[in-house]
């Protein structure tokens, strides 16, 4: 269970009130529960529809199409609480978050530009008694052009509360709406291909306090979903120095990303050398794609080293000319 908040601004009779949307996303765990954050007795789940004896329970819609055909499924949402609970229902596109990776499912006042436009409901606005459960019949239409592939969303129920968290060390009053999220990934029928592009590496240094002293290295860089179909693999970070010489490096898993989807992510690969020439060279990969490699270069430099180095040279320096200025008086004096 992963949770994303995105906030925006609520009219209350407060100085200032933040709202936070959280969604619990769905698609690989047992049927999903939201508890009120506040305390209070409100608790509801969401799954798809059981389809009958002998199919299993479903925890996610995992659909095939063609294009231009016409879905129909449903989506039960069980009130579990021992009071009505006002509900939102729509779809969503399915998206990763530009930062970290995670997936995260666009709100009911968002554009939808894929799957969740495809999705209509047969009521976007209802109330479920207590302890009582709703299946909301709905359609996919697929457009004619739709590009094959696995499309990812989401069908979603939000509670209509505001239901508060209290206020925050600054100050500022939260209000939480919480919403569930299944997960709805629809195949369209075509080729499947696979792909990953790795881009935008960039190395930060961190010296150490003291001289002499090993600093830290970070290496941030962009992943991209080139292909048509969800892709999570990994990536390998290595970090050398001058000649070759290994410095540091670490491979990491990759979160799932979706086609044409793109995100940030950074990786500590350890400490380095005070001062080197540095290379960061990060490669990803995943089942069924081929390898992909980007790097970049950097001057590792601590001041207080360098610093260091320059006193001594100055010393030096000084020394020896003391030492010439020496041996020549010594020269004029036996002359």
């Amino acid at each position: 269970m992963r949770l994303t908040a995105r906030g925006r601004a609520a009219a209350r009779s407060v100085p200032i009130a933040v709202l936070a949307v959280l969604f619990t996303l769905v698609g690989s765990l047992p049927a999903p529960v939201a508890a009120a954050a506040d305390g209070s007795s409100q608790a509801w789940s969401v799954q798809p529809t059981d389809k009958g004896s002998g199919t299993g329970r479903r925890l996610a819609f995992q659909l095939d199409a063609v294009p231009g055909s016409v879905i129909r499924d449903s989506v039960r949402i069980s009130n579990l609480s021992t009071e009505p609970i006002s509900f939102q229902v729509y779809g969503a596109d399915a998206y990763n978050t530009p930062r970290d990776g995670g997936l995260a499912y666009r709100q009911a006042g968002e554009a939808q530009h894929d799957i969740g436009e495809w999705v209509k409901l047969r009521t976007n606005a209802l109330v479920i008694p207590k302890r009582r459960a709703a299946d909301i019949p709905f359609t996919i239409t697929v457009p004619e052009d739709a590009t094959p592939g696995t499309h990812v969303g989401g069908v979603i129920a939000l509670d209509n509360a505001l239901r508060g968290a209290g206020a925050t060390d600054s100050g500022v009053d939260v209000s939480i709406q919480r919403a569930i999220a299944v997960r709805l990934e629809l195949t369209v029928s075509g080729p499947l291909t696979p792909g990953l592009s790795v881009s935008k590496v960039r190395l930060d240094h961190a010296p150490g306090d003291a001289p002499f002293e090993s600093g830290t290295t970070t290496v941030h860089y962009t992943v991209t979903n080139t292909g048509n179909t969800p892709v999570q693999g990994k990536a390998a970070i290595e970090v050398t120095g001058l000649f070759g010489r290994t410095v540091g490096g670490r491979t990491k898993s990759l979160p799932l990303i979706l086609p044409g989807q793109h995100t940030e992510l950074s990786l500590d690969t350890g400490r380095s050398p005070p001062f080197d020439f540095l290379t960061a060279k990060v490669t990803v990969s995943a089942t069924g794609t081929p390898a992909t490699t980007a790097r970049v270069h950097r001057l590792a430099l601590s001041w207080t080293t360098l610093a260091v180095v320059a006193v001594i040279a100055a010393l030096v320096a000084v020394g020896l000319s003391q030492l010439r200025r020496r041996r020549r008086t010594l020269a004029l004096e036996h002359a």
